[in-house]
């Protein structure tokens, strides 16, 4: 099995399966932003015909999983400058990409959960 995915911009994400079994398979994630701390997330899958049924089964463990990110990602805590292991240094260099998307005008997480009491 072959995989290959590719981030385009920060709202897009597509995700590439060949295999010999199942042919190929392409998932595109999309994200819009709402509100702060609110996306749209949607997800497709794309397959020969008769995979349909496996295709079930590959988007029940993708929503899944993705329920269980969002849990983390609720808890997540930003550290400006982790302590990363040498394996993990796309991480920085994937912050770094991502922050040209963020503007002057981006609330921060203490603005946006700021409901003024």
């Amino acid at each position: 099995m072959e995989i290959s995915g590719k981030q385009i911009g920060p709202s897009c994400v597509c995700l590439e399966v060949n295999s010999n079994t199942f042919g190929k398979i392409k998932v595109f994630q999309y994200i819009t932003p709402i509100e702060p701390l609110l996306q749209k997330v949607v997800h497709q899958f794309y397959g020969p015909r008769w995979s349909a049924p496996l295709m079930k089964i590959f988007v029940y463990g993708e929503s899944v999983m993705f329920e269980r990110d969002i849990n983390i990602w609720n808890h997540k805590v930003l550290h400006r400058n982790p302590i990363l292991a040498k394996e993990d240094t796309s991480i920085k260099k994937f912050r770094l990409w991502f922050s040209q998307f963020y503007s002057s005008n981006s609330k921060s997480y203490s603005e946006a959960t700021n409901i003024g009491w």
